[in-house]
């Protein structure tokens, strides 16, 4: 992927959390729910954010580290499978909704592919790369 299509899918995705909590919040007027979708659209975030570093670390040498892919990948998905297990078993969210925030990296990725949503994010980039 370009690192502007990344940039995209991550500014989409901040853009749902906001957007998508302040809507539960208001909607259903329940902290609970907020919290719960919040909290799984926030470790969505930050897990994108930690894949992009790896991958781009990984690939920045010259020379492909795959060492270093074959432990950090699977460490990374261990830690959010950890984490999302901590959230569910010891905390009090809801779980339709916590599912809900961790499908936004899902839903961010479909959207960046939209002609329109593509429009709205490009924020002064043309074509020419000025």
């Amino acid at each position: 992927m370009k690192e502007e299509i990344v940039r995209d899918i991550e500014k989409i995705n901040v853009g749902i959390l906001t957007i998508g909590s302040i809507v539960i919040l208001l909607i259903f007027q329940d902290y609970r729910y907020f919290l719960s979708f919040a909290l799984g659209s926030a470790m969505m975030s930050l897990n994108f954010r930690f894949l992009k570093s790896i991958i781009l670390r990984s690939l920045a040498d010259s020379k492909i580290e795959k060492k270093g892919l074959l432990i950090k990948l699977p460490l990374k998905f261990f830690g959010l499978l950890f984490a999302v297990s901590l959230v569910i078993v010891y905390g009090d969210v809801d779980i339709l909704y916590f599912v809900l925030g961790l499908s936004t990296v899902f839903f961010s990725i479909i959207l960046s592919q939209i002609p329109l949503i593509k429009l709205l994010f490009e924020g002064g980039r043309h074509k020419d790369g000025t």
